[in-house]
């Protein structure tokens, strides 16, 4: 009765053994596939991150330059308006000077009303 129980123990160890050797042989192999496919997923996601960095920095280049234009087109603007505004006065100096008292007269009316509420 010993040697059967004895056997049988032995067997119930050797299959245990055995399902221990398979779960780590499958562990092993899920394993292998998973690092497998973390390289290329990675190189994949650093790709795109290249990528998007390098819209948007082309977008804030873009714009940049594009602001840098206006902004020299509006340097120009006021130039040209300033220096004809100093035409216009030196052409018309009562006319610009009523002018002036005008608009003067306006705005103190405009914040007058405002301040009193």
């Amino acid at each position: 009765m010993e040697n059967s129980t004895e056997t049988k123990l032995n067997n119930t160890r050797d299959g245990v053994t055995q399902i221990g050797k398979d779960l780590r042989a499958d562990a092993h192999a899920t394993i292998d596939k998973i690092a497998e496919q973390v390289p290329p997923a990675t190189d994949r996601l650093k790709a795109q991150a290249h990528t998007g960095v390098d819209k948007v920095a082309d977008g804030v280049e873009s714009t940049s330059e594009r602001l840098a234009a206006r902004g020299k087109q509006l340097a120009t603007s006021c130039r040209n308006l300033t220096e004809s505004s100093r035409e216009h006065v030196r052409a018309s100096p009562v006319i610009s000077v009523l002018v002036a008292a005008a608009a003067g007269y306006g705005i103190s009316k405009l914040l007058g009303s405002r301040s009193s509420k």
